[in-house]
């Protein structure tokens, strides 16, 4: 997902609300895609049935997102805005621990913002193809923010910039690997919990010094 990422190229693409009740109608719409996967499977979304299930006529909603891919680029919008708050609160709630109660805590809350709703997440990132990416640079200014602290300089530069290599990419992973994790044989709380242990033993592995081997 992009973090941060402007609108700018995407305004012609749809008429942006102007009053109270445009503003509501999108949003009507936006809260109706679940049901339809709910109803249908993300499979077969459609806007008819996304104006049928938001109980409005498929002209209103052709006002303001000409196609389905106008309306999961605004639930990815969306998504990305629930994400900047996940980041923002932990790095409000962490300012004073250390990296390893801070990873713990960020994993955490993103596994959690991204199982809501897990399998059209996975259908709004295929529609926004560059929103790994923008999901990981936004985990690297996160780490390196973290990295940056005065509790934080017993990491060498050497180690800072293998932390920033590896961190993001991995967290990012398992965050959506965790996220879509459906099968029996380990809950989608189980791998959440996985993810976070594989990520600490890596942040553990350095001490100040050369990585534990593990």
């Amino acid at each position: 997902m992009i973090v941060g990422m402007t609108v700018a190229e995407r305004t012609l693409s749809r008429r942006e609300p102007k009053q109270q009740r445009s503003r509501q109608t999108m949003d009507v719409v936006l809260e109706a895609v679940p049901l339809v996967v709910k109803r249908h499977g993300a499979q077969a979304i459609t806007t008819n049935r996304i104006a049928e299930a938001a109980g409005v006529s498929i002209g209103s909603l052709y006002q303001y997102f000409p196609d389905k891919r106008a309306i999961f680029t605004a639930l990815h919008d969306r998504h990305v805005e629930d994400v900047r708050q996940v980041i923002e609160q932990t790095k409000a709630d962490c300012v004073a621990a250390p990296l390893e109660e801070f990873t713990r805590e960020l994993v955490q809350g993103l596994v959690n913002a991204h199982a809501q709703g897990a399998e059209l997440h996975e259908i709004v990132s295929s529609a926004v193809p560059q929103s790994a990416l923008g999901f990981t640079d936004a985990l690297h200014h996160t780490f390196a923010w973290a990295l940056s602290r005065a509790d934080q300089e017993r990491y060498s530069l050497g180690e800072t910039e293998r932390m920033l290599f590896v961190l993001p990419r991995m967290v990012e992973s398992l965050v959506h690997g965790a996220a879509q994790q459906t099968r029996d044989t380990i809950t989608r709380d189980g791998a959440g919990n996985e993810a976070i242990r594989t990520i600490l033993v890596y942040v553990n592995s350095f001490q100040g010094g050369a990585p534990k081997r593990y």
